[in-house]
């Protein structure tokens, strides 16, 4: 008598085809893990980049604030050209490329005059208004001015400034 193999009822080799399906989840699941480290890897990277510019555009408006505030007098428009726009006719100070007839967004590569941690920043300062200042005398005036900094023409802060300047003495 010949004996018939059938294949239904037949369980040999099946905990071998489970352990490849259990194995095959396993390694999806970590794949998938890889991929999601990679890009926080990335996500921190970019933050810290971003913290440490930003930091840098806030030091660099700390600077034009101090350079403002040492001095004696109200500083005189840089650019007098009346080719400039507006807003470039009222710098009073660009630190950057020492050029007058440049903005901070214009220095090209390389020519900054400051760096924090050899990242190049730059920041302009430029004249708003003067006021009176109430209950002093007309030799006092509030100017205002505008800080403008970036930090490796990624991160930009903007601060407005005002300081109290004995004129006409």
């Amino acid at each position: 008598m010949v004996k018939k193999n059938f294949i239904t009822g037949n369980e040999q080799g099946s905990a071998i085809v489970f352990a490849l399906l259990i194995l095959v989840a396993v390694t999806i699941l970590g794949i998938s893990s890889t991929n999601t480290s990679v890009i926080e890897f990335k996500i921190v990277g970019n933050e810290r980049i971003y913290q440490r510019d930003f930091y840098i555009a806030d030091s660099a408006w700390k600077y034009g604030a101090y350079w403002l505030d040492v001095k004696p007098k109200p500083p005189s428009i840089i650019n007098t050209d009346s080719s400039f726009t507006a807003e470039q006719l009222k710098i009073v100070r660009n630190f950057g490329d020492a050029a007058v007839d440049d903005l901070n967004d214009n220095f090209s590569d390389g020519t900054n005059d400051g760096a924090i941690d050899s990242i190049p920043y730059w920041y302009n300062v430029q004249y708003d208004k003067n006021q009176t200042v109430p209950g002093s005398g007309m030799n006092y005036r509030k100017f205002s001015y505008i800080v403008k900094s970036n930090a490796n023409k990624k991160q930009g802060i903007e601060v407005r400034v005002v300081k109290i300047f004995k004129i006409g003495y």
